[in-house]
């Protein structure tokens, strides 16, 4: 397996929990309260985030850019984790819009970064759309089973 495919296939196992907590919480809300999918999806997506955020760190000083668009990402992720952790116990929409926001700078200034690799900036593309719908799913399932 060529490294090319070997990345396509971790992205997309990374994929998988973002695809299937929304799946399971909205043919099941009961299974998604009773074990927690919803602190699952946050914690999942925070670490993704986390993830991406020390890539682009890397991509960035190897190829002479700033770093400090990956910094404050990492700063954003943090007040994140805190309002996660502090919080209110209960769902927020505010966590989840918060992240979902995270990822689009992510992939914005990824983007910048990955000029000379189409398949890689196709691949980002269709991965960070994903997890979009994916939060925002995570979102309208808050509204709708909201008691």
């Amino acid at each position: 397996m060529i490294l090319q495919d070997k990345i396509k296939v971790f992205c997309y196992l990374g994929l998988l929990p973002f695809i299937s907590i929304p799946i399971i919480s909205w043919i099941s809300p009961k299974i998604a309260y009773d074990y927690g999918l919803f602190i699952l999806f946050l914690n999942w997506s925070l670490v993704m985030a986390v993830f991406m955020a020390g890539t682009l760190w890397g991509m960035a000083l190897e190829q002479k850019k700033s770093i400090l668009p990956s910094v404050l990402t990492f700063f954003l992720l943090f007040l994140i984790l805190n309002l996660h952790i502090f919080g209110d116990s209960r769902p927020s929409v505010l966590i989840i819009l918060s992240l979902l926001i995270v990822y689009e700078l992510i992939y914005r200034y990824e983007k910048k970064l990955i000029i000379n690799l189409d398949w890689y900036q196709k691949l980002r593309f269709h991965l960070t759309f994903s997890i979009r719908i994916c939060h925002l799913l995570m979102i309208a399932f808050i509204f709708s089973n909201n008691t």
